[in-house]
């Protein structure tokens, strides 16, 4: 009686073991972003108050340089100074981080046409910004910055180096 128990036994596990095993509900495996939603999108279209365009503008962004924890990007910009003249803007950024948030850093050439901020005089001059942000990305593109951007006129020859502490917040989409 052992015997003829023990040969069922082992019959009936030899039939589960040989049988498709399809019907048994298994989850797959979560994914594991290796590449951001940065590295999908190479541009970038963000309108911005304040910041490096000194009142509102908009800005495109183009990435050069890529990498799983580093991205380049040069950027060309126009902007409003209180709606008083347009005021074009240059600059290179450097991202550091993955997935969804990250560290900016970079810097930003303006050129003023008809005022100085740093002074009352009507004239041309170069105001350079330093850039040191927080920027988010979401899987849908959405972007979101904030960035501390201070002021330093360093480019005109008339009067010295000055700096202003300034910053800005910008919201665009990545394509």
């Amino acid at each position: 009686m052992k015997k003829i128990i023990l040969l069922f036994i082992i019959s009936f596990i030899s039939k589960l073991s040989a049988q498709d095993t399809n019907y048994i509900n298994v989850k797959p495996a979560p994914k594991i972003h290796n590449e951001s939603a940065r590295n999908d999108s190479k541009n970038a279209v963000y309108f911005e108050l304040l910041g490096s365009t000194y009142g509102i503008g908009v800005s495109y962004e183009r990435k050069i340089l890529n990498t799983p924890f580093l991205s380049l990007n040069a950027r060309v910009g126009v902007g409003t100074l209180v709606l008083v003249n347009a005021v074009p803007t240059f600059g290179l950024n450097t991202l550091i981080g993955k997935e969804k948030h990250f560290l900016e850093l970079g810097f930003n050439a303006t050129r003023t046409f008809g005022i100085d901020l740093f002074s009352i005089q009507g004239n041309i001059t170069w105001i350079g910004n330093p850039i040191l942000g927080y920027r988010f990305f979401s899987e849908n593109g959405f972007l979101f910055r904030l960035s501390f951007t201070p002021l330093v006129n360093t480019f005109s020859a008339d009067i010295g180096a000055e700096f202003f502490p300034f910053g800005g917040i910008s919201i665009g989409k990545m394509f």
